[in-house]
């Protein structure tokens, strides 16, 4: 299976992802009952995750004229996209995958699989002290994809060196609700209820479901590479009719 993962690293990279890892998902002991990838699969043998470089364009979104539906962030549309074309690639190759969607507590905005886990699982990233997967290329700055497949794939190491928070409260510091504890190693220290309970009391206050805090992903230090470095370019593609008048009338003939 060194081909196929190989096949499969190359075609995310080429897709735009900076780096791609493979869990196994007997792993996750850590996961929360009945989130498991085999809760999701039982045939699950491979748990592939992917990381895009985001910067602060994360929270970009698709402005609809009317209303908001659904997730509209930009990476997350581009993220999804990259899902199905793995998924599409191992089914050419008579495989089945799966891409875990949806939310196993609708209450408390539990997904079924979590992508951080998964990040964690697979030596993506670390937890760091605010709950979020630090990576040592960007730190938090990445959107993360998940594609569940029953192809054997030789898993990857967690990163075990890779200690982002030891010298740094930064988050612990700065948290409106103070759901970060500095006294207790990650993501131990981290209330998600009082960090979500705080997001969700944003969102009632303004009349906003899209309200972001986003103070421990914007402050984090960690990721150097990120400052200088442009995340992604809107653009589209050109057509016959943006071309002036006498080059798209010769171009027609031509062709």
């Amino acid at each position: 299976m060194v081909e196929l993962k190989n096949g499969v690293v190359q075609l995310v990279k080429d897709l735009g992802a900076y780096e791609i890892r493979i869990a196994d998902p007997s792993g996750f002991e850590n996961a929360i009952p009945g989130c498991r990838p085999h809760d999701i699969w039982k045939h699950c043998n491979s748990v592939i995750v992917f990381g895009l470089f985001v910067g602060l364009d994360y929270y970009r979104s698709l402005q609809l004229e009317r209303k908001t539906v659904g997730e509209n962030r930009i990476m997350h549309i581009f993220r999804d996209w990259i899902q199905y074309k793995v998924a599409e690639f191992l089914q050419e190759r008579r495989l089945n995958a799966v891409i875990p969607t949806g939310l196993f507590d609708q209450e408390r905005l539990i997904h079924r699989l979590s992508l951080k886990l998964a990040a964690y699982e697979a030596g993506l990233g670390v937890y760091g002290r605010c709950g979020i997967i630090i990576t040592p290329e960007y730190g938090p700055r990445v959107n993360l994809g998940v594609v569940l497949t029953n192809a054997r794939l030789e898993p990857d190491q967690k990163l075990r060196k890779f200690n982002p928070c030891r010298n740094c409260q930064r988050c612990v510091n700065s948290c409106p609700p103070g759901a970060i504890s500095e006294h207790r190693n990650p993501p131990t220290g981290y209330s998600r209820d009082r960090c979500v309970g705080f997001i969700q009391k944003l969102r009632e206050e303004l009349c906003n479901k899209q309200f972001l805090c986003g103070y421990c992903y914007n402050l984090c230090p960690i990721g150097k590479k990120w400052a200088d470095k442009p995340a992604f370019q809107l653009s589209r593609y050109e057509t016959l009719s943006d071309l002036p008048a006498r080059e798209r009338k010769h171009l027609i003939m031509r062709c």
